[in-house]
């Protein structure tokens, strides 16, 4: 007979496995095509990092009992106690780096000076208050730690904080995913392209809502004290924004060979051209712009930042003007790692 809880916990792997495949993808993708890495990678990388840590907390924690903590001994519950703050801290930070990939995309897209990108500034200091914020009340909401596997009735955390706890990542994170869902939507607008690329293009950024949907049910769960399923919900949550995340590179190699195959047009040369003219064009557009249309300041401007901006997204996908999907935005669903002293009976 198997361990209680082995179906989910060979799932939390096949979730962790998947999202490492991708992120070597695209990174190996990116040092192809674009020969560096940019800052959003590097938050990628943190992402898939801090799951893989989480995945190996859970499975130590499911070694210990974890699967059912109510028949497990005292110092078996004590070690799983112990994992409660790195593991939240470490989902945290797998979604909020998600989060803040997707906000450095859309600053890269966006014009240099543009209020798009004033505004992607302003969500990365949000970003980082609230993870901030979060962090703090994980670390500080039962202290001293040893207050999560004391026996002594009198020196116990406070369920109270742990229901703020959970309200406080609930909130900030459905706020900052329909946030940053939004963030796109005006450069997608600007964007010169046919109404029915721009519907494909505006499909893929809210894809995000079923993530925030995905994170409704972990809430579920987590309130009902399933905490099997919390954590399956969560490694999946965390898995489908990371892939979300990696999909426009490896999108635009799937394009490039349909491209080559169909025409017989090398796009990656194509692609390499695109790149090395991309910044002549970008500090050309003023001038380009003037040239193409006898009008005011603000509409060379306008004109000038709709090219670079499809320019940019062209070069991150390889294709069309748009594609770079956002939707791994809501990618970041998060709800709170919600495996609490509440969620475990004491030892009382």
């Amino acid at each position: 007979m198997s361990p209680p809880g082995l179906d989910q916990v060979i799932a939390w792997h096949i979730c962790t496995y998947t999202a490492v495949c991708f992120v070597v993808a695209r990174i190996a993708i990116r040092l192809r095509r674009v020969k560096n890495l940019r800052t959003d990678d590097g938050f990628i990388v943190l992402a898939v990092l801090c799951l893989v840590g989480d995945l190996a907390i859970q499975h130590y924690m499911w070694t210990q009992g974890l699967a059912d903590p109510g028949g497990s001994s005292f110092d078996n519950f004590t070690n799983i106690m112990k994992m409660i703050v790195p593991g939240s801290t470490l989902y945290i930070t797998s979604l909020w780096a998600v989060k803040a990939a997707l906000v450095v995309l859309y600053k890269r897209i966006a014009g240099p000076r543009s209020s798009m990108q004033v505004v992607c500034n302003v969500a990365l200091g949000v970003l980082a208050a609230t993870w901030l914020l979060i962090f703090f009340h994980i670390m500080f909401q039962c202290w001293p730690h040893d207050k999560r596997w004391s026996q002594n009735p009198n020196y116990q955390c406070d369920p109270h904080n742990s229901e703020i706890n959970y309200w406080i990542t609930v909130i900030i994170n459905i706020t900052t995913d329909v946030a940053i869902i939004s963030l796109p939507v005006s450069i997608v607008a600007g964007l010169q392209m046919k109404l029915r690329k721009k519907i494909g293009v505006g499909a893929i950024f809210m894809l995000g809502i079923f993530v925030i949907i995905g994170s409704i049910i972990r809430a579920y769960f987590s309130k009902r004290d399933e905490i099997m399923l919390t954590c399956t919900v969560s490694m999946i949550e965390t898995m489908i924004a990371i892939i979300a995340a990696c999909l426009p590179p490896l999108l635009s190699i799937v394009s490039q060979k349909l491209t080559t195959k169909k025409t017989g047009y090398n796009a990656e040369q194509h692609q390499s051209h695109e790149l090395s003219s991309h910044m002549a064009t970008h500090t050309q557009r003023s001038a380009y712009s003037t040239t193409r249309i006898e009008a005011t300041t603000t509409n060379r401007y306008n004109l000038a930042y709709r090219l670079y901006a499809s320019r940019t997204l062209n070069r991150e996908t390889n294709l069309g003007p748009a594609t770079t999907s956002p939707d791994t935005l809501g990618s970041i669903r998060m709800i709170s790692y919600r495996v609490t002293e509440s969620q475990i009976p004491s030892k009382a």
